[in-house]
This record gives C-alpha cells, sequence and structure tokens, in this order.
C-alpha cells in the first residue's frame, strides 16, 4: 500500500479555513435557532387556538334554540 500525502496547508490558509468553518458553524446555529423559535411560535399559536375553542364551548348556551 502506498502512503496517503498529506497536505500541508499555510498559515494564511489555515486561518482561512478555520474562519470559513467557524462562520458555516454559526449560520448553521442561527438557522437551528430561528426553526426552534418558530416552532415555540407554533405550539403557543396552537394553545390559543385550543383556549379560544374551549371558551368559545363554555360560552354557549345549551339550552336556548338557536336558527
Amino acid at each position: 500500500m502506498a502512503k496517503k500525502k498529506r497536505k500541508y496547508y499555510s498559515g494564511k490558509e489555515l486561518l482561512y479555513r478555520r474562519q470559513l468553518e467557524r462562520q458555516q458553524a454559526e449560520e448553521e446555529e442561527k438557522t437551528n435557532n430561528i426553526r426552534i423559535r418558530q416552532l415555540h411560535q407554533i405550539n403557543a399559536s396552537s394553545r390559543a387556538i385550543g383556549w379560544a375553542k374551549q371558551k368559545m364551548r363554555e360560552g354557549k348556551n345549551n339550552d336556548c334554540i338557536s336558527d
């Protein structure tokens, strides 16, 4: 088997690669945070809808005849 030749990067290129990786990680984290925030909003609105439906059911008067 032949040995794999390792590629060595210059100092500037290594710094650039690390900076690029860091930026990509930050973008991914930001995207995940946006998704989490949207899920929280959906859950909150569904709870509010359920609460409103319950209040509407409680407000109905079942004794009277409706049209």
